[in-house]
Formats: structure tokens, sequence, C-alpha cells
């Protein structure tokens, strides 16, 4: 029944903001990354805009070097998403006229240290206490140049001396999490969060009293000129939208367990948070 209820009432609001567009089928073309963060995202975006019948939702992965040039020759309408001020500034520079800034969906990208809920610890400072204890290293995702250089400064900047960086794939990462906390030991692991870890695990972020990790950035959505002017009440929904790290982890945990689809996922969100939804789509 309240799956029910729940579509009838997007329906409605979709109706009422998009009557011009009602007799005629408008194809919205979404690019984002092939990052999850981003994908679930879009996938969010796409259930709730499929629930308007005059609305045609296409999702396109591109790679960031291509998205904004792609988004301001109109050959899509909405990019997922841009982190600033700095991940995406280069790119979004060439392109002062032809994008437009529809507002943060999430304002905490960011690098963390993560360790057990268990640790006796919450603070980076505190890490040069725990060496044995975490086998004295850091962990991070290989072949990530920029984090590898980050985690260096980690260890300078905290005299971290009996630390060194230990590289491992995702999936040997989520293993050896798994087998620590199975075995109450000890781990450090560097990664962007959100992150789906963060849901699945019993884990805590250190903090960073140093700042050596920099400033959080956020992400926004960015759209052209010819989208905000031929859907305005798209556009403002778009811009309500804000989604908080649990949304995005419980999203990204969902897409990381194998057999499920994205758009399932999504829709599974969708419809555990339809007041946030409405919240959004009613302040239009």
């Amino acid at each position: 029944m309240k799956k029910i209820i729940y579509s009838i009432i997007l329906i409605s609001l979709f109706l009422l903001m998009s009557c011009e567009k009602k007799e005629t089928t408008t194809i919205i073309r979404i690019g984002h990354s092939e990052y999850n963060f981003d994908t679930a995202i879009a996938y969010v975006i796409k259930g709730v805009l499929d629930q308007q019948e005059s609305l045609s939702v296409e999702l396109y992965k591109l790679a960031d070097s291509t998205m904004f040039r792609t988004l301001a020759k109109n050959e899509i309408d909405i990019a997922i998403s841009a982190w600033l001020p700095n991940t995406h500034s280069e790119y979004i520079k060439k392109y002062p006229y032809e994008i437009h800034d529809l507002g943060i969906i999430h304002d905490s990208l960011g690098l963390y240290i993560a360790v057990p809920d268990y640790a006796p610890f919450n603070s980076i400072e505190e890490l040069h206490k725990y060496s044995n204890l975490l086998d004295n290293k850091i962990i991070i995702p290989d072949n990530q140049n920029a984090i590898y250089s980050l985690g260096k400064d980690i260890i300078e900047d905290y005299n971290l001396k009996d630390f060194s960086l230990y590289e491992m794939s995702w999936d040997d990462i989520t293993k050896h999490i798994e087998k620590s906390l199975n075995q109450t030991s000890g781990f450090a692991v560097i990664s962007i969060r959100p992150h789906y870890i963060y849901h699945r695990y019993n884990i805590k972020s250190l903090t960073d009293p140093k700042n050596s990790f920099g400033e959080f950035e956020y992400a926004s959505i960015y759209s052209n000129s010819l989208f905000i002017e031929n859907t305005p009440s798209i556009t403002n929904f778009l811009a309500n939208m804000k989604f908080s790290k649990d949304d995005l982890e419980f999203i990204m945990d969902l897409n990381q367990t194998l057999g499920t689809e994205p758009y399932e996922n999504a829709m599974r969100w969708i419809e555990q948070n339809n007041i946030k939804i409405n919240q959004w789509l009613i302040n239009n």
C-alpha cells in the first residue's frame, strides 16, 4: 500500500510540474562516471523520474575527461557529478557559459582512515601508539597514485615512522577487513568516503587534526543551458536533491552485492525514503 500511495504522489506532482510535456515524451540523458557514488545517484534520479510516463531517462557511463565536454555540446543533459573545488575544476573552467551548477548533492567527500569500531583510538594522532596492533601497515587501494601520495603525507605529518603503505585490491581489502573483524584484530585502511565499507562493516573514521588529507570536497549536479530552459521544474527538483553519507553508503553497498541491479537497488532506497523525495519535489 505504501508503494502505491508513494507512486500516486510522485505521479501527481510530476503531472503538475510538467503538464506542458505530458502529450510528448521528454528524453533526459544523464551522464555519470563509473564510480559507485555517481552510479548510485544516477539511478535514484532515474527511478524518481521514471514515475512520470511522459519522461524517458537514458543513462550514459562516461569518463571524467569527456563528461563535461559532452554536456557542453548538449549530447547529455545532466552530469553526475562534479567534485569541487579541486578534482574536476579544470574541466569545469573550460565551459564557463555552456554548463551550470544546479546545486550540491553531497557536501563531505574526502579521504579517511578506517579502523574497527572497537579500536581504542579515534584520531590519526594516536596511531603511533598502536603500530603493532595494526601490523605496522596502512592499507591503500592499489594503483591510486593520489591516495598513495597523501598516505605518505600522513606518515610524515604524524611521524608514523613505524608504518608503511601497503597496496591491495578492493577485493582483498574487503576480505582483510572481514577476517580482521572476525578475529577482533586491527587494520587501518585509507579510502574515500562515502564508501560501501562503512555501511557493510562495523568500522569508524579517524579524525585528522593536522588536516593532512585536505579540505572536504562537495559533489554537484551540472546541466547545460538548454536543459534548464526547457525543463525548469525538473531542474528545481534536481537542485533540491541532497544525500547524506548514510543514504549513499546504503545504496553503494547494495550495488556491490553480487547479483543485484543498480536500478532495483535505487528503487528500494526510493521506497524507503518517500518523505525525503517528496520534500525535494514539493519544494518546487
